[in-house]
């Protein structure tokens, strides 16, 4: 049997077609798959089709057809705003996301593998430029961030009871971003007695201090309004391990790690800096194009143990705890600009400046629990239930980049259409999450509603 060529150029077509996502375990989705993500996430000690190197590469194996197709798209909605007292509240106008995904797997004996493309996770919100966010200059505030999976698994059944797996991962990345900095914050970042929220140092703020240039504004802007890659971009590999351990037809076990990506900087030649102040002289501002680097940014390992126990033929409970290690990768947001040699930057070209953010998130726990009921062999119906204590400290709290959401309800279904294909899906909530930065005032709210449509098409028998 062979790989329709449709399912192959729509694989190709996929690649680098992760939307910019809004994860809910901190830039994590909640779940990966339609069968997994509605039992709650959990999917390290089940058979999840094609997501199987999301969740557990050694899970290949559990397939019970020769050979399966996999085409999804998932919708994200994430309702997130922020409010300041004395000066309003405002809503992030980035709430649609579309998600597709694609994976063919085969198992032949002992052996298995495949191909699968799916969205990792990331973030992304965008405030008007009238809000209180905007300075009152009308700078308008966003973030976009996706990273992606092209994955080639391959599992070996050990044994009867036991299985292994592996996964080498293609990893991509990209960003935008339009940030507004007040003079007070980039001024603090710049002392280094101060730099409460950050530091910032290079020969930009050297030419402003020589100009005895106050500053009242600082925007960092590189953008493209493409919604399935950012401006600034990157890519690199992963890998990551599992196994899976049948102790009873009734009990079995599961296993995975997934290493941190190993991703070049996120690059960008289009960007822009701009800065406000006041010398000696008045007013004055400075436009400045160039290239934006983003430093070191990379997905965390994360590990997982997971169960599957069956009490009676029709019914499946599971559960999974995860580790995803953030302190290890998102203690700073590091950000370096260059002016570029074009004439409109006259005598500031090659001038830089090298910000960096405190973030310092915490690892996170994950829980997630999902029971399924199957009806007779025409399909299945699950619920679950997902959570993960919020990786940020409410002082580094910054509305562009919430991910707070700790708890989640999730429903899902599958259903057979003829013998050799099924439609699954997947719905979640995310219960709105409400957190304060104590150091500025800023309250942000998250919450979110995600749905995922799956098609699958199997060969053999």
């Amino acid at each position: 049997m062979k790989m329709p060529q449709t399912v192959l150029t729509f694989a190709i077509g996929t690649v680098g077609i992760a939307t910019s996502l809004f994860g809910t375990n901190g830039m994590n989705m909640e779940g990966y798959g339609a069968r997994a993500t509605a039992l709650g996430g959990a999917g390290a000690a089940i058979d999840t089709g094609t997501a199987a190197p999301m969740n557990n590469p050694a899970t290949l194996l559990l397939q019970k057809k020769e050979a399966r197709l996999d085409a999804a798209l998932g919708f994200l909605g994430p309702d997130v705003s922020a409010s300041m007292p004395g000066y309003g509240s405002v809503e992030s106008g980035s709430d649609a996301f579309f998600m597709p995904t694609v994976g063919y797997a085969k198992r032949r004996g002992n052996h298995a593998w495949g191909l699968s493309i799916y969205g990792q996770g990331g973030m992304g919100t965008e405030y008007s430029g009238d809000s209180f966010m905007g300075l009152g200059r009308g700078l308008g505030n966003m973030t976009e961030v996706s990273v992606g999976r092209m994955m080639l698994p391959y599992a070996y059944q050990v044994n009867e009871k036991l299985g292994v797996g592996g996964s080498v991962d293609y990893v991509w990345a990209g960003m935008d971003l339009c940030m507004a900095m007040s003079g007070q914050q980039l001024m603090d970042m710049a002392n280094p007695m101060s730099q409460m929220s950050g530091k910032a140092s290079g020969t930009l703020l050297n030419a402003m201090n020589s100009m005895q240039m106050q500053p009242e504004f600082a925007y960092f802007d590189f953008k493209n309004g493409n919604k399935f890659f950012g401006e600034a971009k990157g890519d690199g590999f992963a890998a990551n391990l599992g196994v899976t351990y049948d102790l009873s037809h009734e009990l079995r076990f599961g296993a995975v790690y997934h290493s941190a990506t190993s991703l070049g900087d996120l690059t960008t030649d289009a960007a822009k800096v701009s800065v406000g102040g006041t010398n000696p002289m008045g007013y004055m501002e400075m436009g400045l194009d160039g290239d934006v680097s983003i430093n070191d940014f990379q997905w965390p390992a994360t590990y997982a143990v997971g169960v599957m126990y069956r009490p009676a033929t029709r019914w499946r409970i599971v559960g999974d705890i995860k580790q995803i290690e953030w302190s290890e990768v998102m203690d700073s947001f590091r950000m370096s600009f260059v002016a570029n040699d074009l004439p409109s930057n006259g005598p500031m070209a090659g001038m830089d400046i090298a910000a960096e953010l405190y973030q310092n998130w915490s690892d996170q726990t994950v829980y997630s629990v999902g029971v399924e009921y199957a009806t007779a062999e025409r399909g299945a119906y699950r619920v679950g239930f997902n959570h993960a204590t919020n990786p940020i400290p409410d002082h580094f709290l910054n509305p562009l980049f919430p991910a707070t959401v700790e708890d989640h309800v999730t429903i899902g279904g599958e259903h057979q259409v003829g013998r050799k294909s099924s439609i699954s899906w997947s719905g979640t909530i995310g219960l709105t999450q409400k957190e304060t930065n104590p150091a500025f005032g800023i309250v942000s709210e998250h919450g979110q509603t995600n749905f995922q449509i799956m098609y699958s098409r199997f060969w053999g028998e």
